[in-house]
């Protein structure tokens, strides 16, 4: 049976090394190394496709959708990408080339949200 070999793994950025050094030389930290068992790439490829992990396949009739509240923008082709509108506390990043109307679409979405929050006026969105 081989020796298992150790790596030196930095605490702060995560670097690793074959040997043990004072200052990583990709963060510039002193003496954040410490000794690990090194995995080989078999075998952490192998628990990944085994499934040891709590993330594993399933059948697409077992998985449990979660149902969150949706923000209707009131623009039927944004909700519709968005999964049937904004979800609260969620960060949606639109991106594009220039000119292809990323501001446009966002400013009409938020005219909408605020045209509905007066209409509410008590409710927060």
């Amino acid at each position: 049976m081989s020796k298992a070999k150790t790596v030196y793994t930095c605490t702060f950025c995560g670097y690793q090394s074959p040997k043990w050094l004072g200052k990583c030389p990709d963060c510039s930290q002193w003496n954040t190394f410490y000794e690990d068992i090194a995995l080989s790439k078999s075998a952490s490829l192998a628990s990944s496709i085994t499934g040891t992990r709590e993330n594993h396949p399933q059948p697409i009739n077992e998985i449990k959708l979660n149902h969150e509240d949706r923000i209707s923008t009131d623009i039927g082709e944004l909700d519709r990408v968005l999964g049937g509108g904004l979800v609260r506390g969620a960060v949606i990043l639109i991106g594009g080339d220039p000119g292809i109307g990323k501001s446009t679409i966002a400013l009409q979405a938020l005219f909408h949200l605020a045209h509905k929050g007066e209409k509410d006026r008590g409710q927060v969105l």
